[in-house]
Order: structure tokens, then C-alpha cells, then sequence
């Protein structure tokens, strides 16, 4: 049995795990999948981005304003910073009132060097209750430190597709190759497949091709458009690395993807659209403007 957690450190896991993708994200086309996709939120970028180390301590102020988003960016960018005279005031943001502010401060805290709460949101991933460990997954995944993937690698071995769909989404964005094994096989399965497939992308190995052309014919809307967006992400990486494999993996997927430009929905046409116009297929790019020009389909 896992060990207590601090209330602190529970209450801000439970708060991350609220927000969990539970359909998977979009990977780097946000905003033109945002636009077909009302269910998808792009957060904003960063107020702070710009801030440089030097000035990091000119944050501090912000962590207590009260507007929460500003609070939020505040706190993650003294993260990114890893500006050490933050953490204390970062763990008295463990309590706020708002949940998002909570969840950065979590990541905030690792980044910076929290020596207790790292240890102890890894441990939370045995935890007894799913939605800790939905969130613990969340703010490891926003950490996106590959010395957790075989931590998150058995929490995904989990029957809960909530969990399963936190901790693949976890996995992705630690992009290391080591975590395949388990997502393809959970993609056989059918197990919280869009984000298996989200994972599957951000990876790019070649070693997932087979399983994401497969995934292609899935039922579920969401796994065959992350399907095929995974499958442009994978050949890009291949063509950095050889491109005779590349376009091997172009001839082996382009009539799949041709197939899914009259799929019924409009969210797998345009990732089709995009897998095949990075591939450098004729006629992809129309086919990607078609997508975004139609009107959305009305809510069921």
C-alpha cells in the first residue's frame, strides 16, 4: 500500500487530475484543430514568457495577484526559471483557491529542486484513489522528466481508462522510445487509444508505424485523426534521420490516409490532410483548406 500523502500534495494532484485531455490533445496544429474541435481549449501562451532568469525575481509579485491566471503563469514561469528563492512561496501556492494555480505550483516546485514533493507525487502513482493518480500523472507528464516513464509505465498498467488516458498522455510527453511496448499493445487492445495514439506521435518512432496505420480503420473519431497526425509526426522524425526509410513509410500509409479525406468526420479529415501534406502528397494542402473552410457540424 502506498504511504500517506501530504494533504497539501493530494489536494493539488486532485485538482490536476480534474483538467485531464480525456480525449486526447492535438499535438503541434492546435489552433487549426481548435477550430473544428470546440472541445479542445488551447491555453494561452505564457504572459511571463519573455522573462529572463536575470529577472526572474520580478515574478514574485505576480504569485499573489488576484487574478488566478495571472497567478498561474507566474508560478510556472518561475518553474521553467528554476528560480530557487520561489519555493517557498510556491508551496503556500499548493493551497490556493484555484486549481490551476495549484497544479503549476507542483511542477514549479520539481523543476526548481523540491527535494519531498517529486518523491512524493511519483508516489502517488500507486495511490488507491484513480484521481490522484490522474493527477499525479498530469503534473509528471508537465514535468515531462523521462527518469518517471517506468513509474508511469506501471501505473498504465491500470484497467481505469481515466487513469489510462492520463498516464499515456504522461508517457507522450516524456517521449521516450522505452514506453512503446506498452502503448502499442495497449492500442491492440483498444485501451484509451486516442491518447495511445497522441503518445505514439510526440515519440515519433518508426517502430510505432504499424500500429497507427491499423489504428487508422479504429472506430472512435478521435484515435483514427491522432492516428493519422501520429503518423506525420513519426515521418518527420524518420526523414531527419533516413529518408529512404521515410518515404518507404510514405508508400506504406498514403493510401490509408487518402481514404480517411472522406471520412464523415471533419476532425480526421484535416489530420489526414496534414499527415499527407507533410509527406508531400499532391493535392494535401487543398485538401487541408477544404477541411477548415467547411462549416462545424451542428451539436448532437
Amino acid at each position: 500500500m502506498a504511504k500517506r500523502l501530504s494533504k497539501a500534495a493530494r489536494a493539488a494532484l486532485l485538482a490536476s487530475g480534474k483538467d485531464v485531455p480525456k480525449k486526447g490533445a492535438p499535438l503541434d496544429v492546435e489552433a487549426r484543430l481548435s477550430a473544428i474541435d470546440p472541445g479542445f481549449v488551447q491555453g494561452p501562451r505564457n504572459r511571463f514568457a519573455e522573462t529572463t532568469a536575470d529577472d526572474a525575481g520580478a515574478l514574485l509579485p505576480h504569485i499573489d495577484d488576484a487574478d488566478p491566471a495571472v497567478r498561474a503563469d507566474a508560478v510556472e514561469m518561475l518553474g521553467h526559471l528554476r528560480h530557487r528563492p520561489a519555493l517557498s512561496p510556491i508551496r503556500d501556492k499548493l493551497g490556493d483557491p484555484d486549481r490551476e494555480v495549484r497544479t503549476h505550483a507542483a511542477v514549479a516546485l520539481i523543476r526548481i529542486g523540491d527535494d519531498v514533493l517529486f518523491p512524493e507525487i511519483v508516489k502517488a502513482l500507486r495511490h488507491q484513489d484513480p484521481r490522484v493518480v490522474i493527477g499525479a500523472a498530469v503534473a509528471l507528464g508537465r514535468l515531462a522528466d523521462k527518469r518517471v516513464v517506468p513509474n508511469l509505465v506501471e501505473a498504465f498498467k491500470t484497467e481505469n481508462p481515466e487513469v489510462g488516458a492520463a498516464v499515456a498522455w504522461a508517457l507522450g510527453q516524456c517521449q521516450d522510445p522505452a514506453a512503446l511496448p506498452w502503448l502499442t499493445t495497449a492500442l491492440a487492445q483498444g485501451f484509451a487509444t486516442a491518447n495511445v495514439c497522441e503518445a505514439l506521435g510526440r515519440i515519433g518512432s518508426p517502430k510505432a508505424e504499424p500500429a497507427l496505420r491499423e489504428a487508422l480503420t479504429f472506430a472512435g473519431d478521435d484515435t483514427r485523426a491522432y492516428a493519422a497526425r501520429a503518423l506525420g509526426l513519426v515521418y518527420k522524425a524518420a526523414v531527419a534521420r533516413d529518408a529512404r526509410a521515410a518515404n518507404a513509410l510514405v508508400e506504406r500509409s498514403q493510401d490509408k490516409l487518402r481514404a480517411l479525406l472522406s471520412d464523415p468526420s471533419r476532425k480526421v479529415r484535416l489530420c489526414a490532410a496534414i499527415a499527407l501534406y507533410e509527406m508531400g502528397a499532391p493535392m494535401s494542402a487543398q485538401a487541408m483548406t477544404d477541411a477548415l473552410a467547411e462549416e462545424p457540424a451542428p451539436p448532437a
